[in-house]
């Protein structure tokens, strides 16, 4: 899908954190994997992201997006918070990482059928990673 780019004024910013997964180890430590889900407007279109971490972006702040149109809104990418300059996302060498483990590993594993699955996740992978790249040099422009 083709990135858009959008500026404009930051209005109802909500920032939610959703639990994921709990592992319990056997000395009764629970361990939580969150995410943050991120949803605000951009004038009058709708965004929303997922991250690992909030942002620094709050109501009024002028905010530049770029990600793929979905159902009216945009699914960001990456966005930057106009006013201090700090751009979030995931991190592109961490996607390109995985993207190369998972697509080696089903290479090496496609006799056992296991590469089946995991070929897949690395070229859709590589597909996220190379949309990293776009919006970052969108950004940039």
């Amino acid at each position: 899908m083709a990135l858009t780019k959008i500026s404009g004024t930051v209005s109802n910013f909500r920032e939610e954190t959703e639990v994921k997964s709990a592992q319990t180890s056997n000395l009764g430590h629970t361990q939580f994997k969150t995410e943050k889900r991120i949803n605000f407007r951009v004038g009058r279109t709708p965004v929303e992201m997922k991250l690992p971490k909030g942002i620094d972006l709050t109501d009024g702040d002028e905010a530049t997006v770029v990600g793929t149109n979905s159902g009216g809104g945009i699914k960001a990418v990456m966005v930057r918070n106009d006013e201090t300059g700090v751009a979030y996302s995931m991190s592109t060498w961490y996607v390109m990482m995985w993207a190369i483990i998972c697509t080696v590993a089903g290479f090496a594993t496609l006799a056992i059928f296991v590469g089946i699955v995991l070929l897949p996740i690395g070229l859709y992978l590589f597909y996220k990673g190379y949309q990293l790249i776009q919006a970052n040099r969108m950004l940039l422009a």
